[in-house]
C-alpha cells in the first residue's frame, strides 16, 4: 500500500527531537510534507523556503518561547494557523496560548487521531 500523495506543508517547532520524530511520523502517515525545526530561528527559515500551512510549536523551546514565536508569526502573518503542542495543560495555559495568537492547544503527547483532527480542522485533509 502507498501512501496518499502530500496534501500540503506543515511546521513541527519543537526541542526535543523524539517528540517531533514522533509528531512528525504521525503526520506524514496522513499524506502531508512535514518540516521540522528544533528552534525559533530554524522555524522561520523554513517558514521563508515552503508554503507551510499550519505549524504545531511547542512552548518551551531553546532560543524564544513559543509565545513569542507565535506573536512573530501572527505579525509576519504565516503561517495560517498556530496550533501550541504543549505539555502545559491548565484551563489558563489553553487560554495563554489563544491570548498568544494560537488558534488551538493540543496536548503532548498528541495520538494520531488529534492530530488528525486538528489538521482536518484547521486545513482540511489529504
Amino acid at each position: 500500500m502507498t501512501a496518499p500523495p502530500p496534501h500540503g506543508e506543515l511546521l513541527i517547532v519543537d526541542g526535543h527531537p523524539d517528540l517531533a520524530e514522533s509528531v512528525q511520523l504521525l503526520l506524514e502517515s496522513l499524506g502531508w510534507v512535514v518540516h521540522v525545526a528544533s528552534d525559533a530561528a530554524t522555524a522561520l527559515t523554513l517558514l521563508e523556503r515552503h508554503p507551510i500551512e499550519l505549524a504545531f510549536i511547542a512552548i518551551s523551546l531553546p532560543d524564544v518561547d513559543g509565545y513569542t514565536l507565535a506573536g512573530r508569526l501572527r505579525t509576519a502573518q504565516r503561517p495560517r494557523v498556530l496550533i501550541a503542542l504543549t505539555g502545559y495543560g491548565r484551563a489558563s495555559d489553553r487560554q495563554r496560548a489563544l491570548d498568544a495568537g494560537f488558534d488551538d492547544h493540543v496536548l503532548k503527547p498528541a495520538t494520531l487521531a488529534q492530530l488528525e483532527a486538528v489538521v482536518t480542522r484547521y486545513v482540511g485533509s489529504p
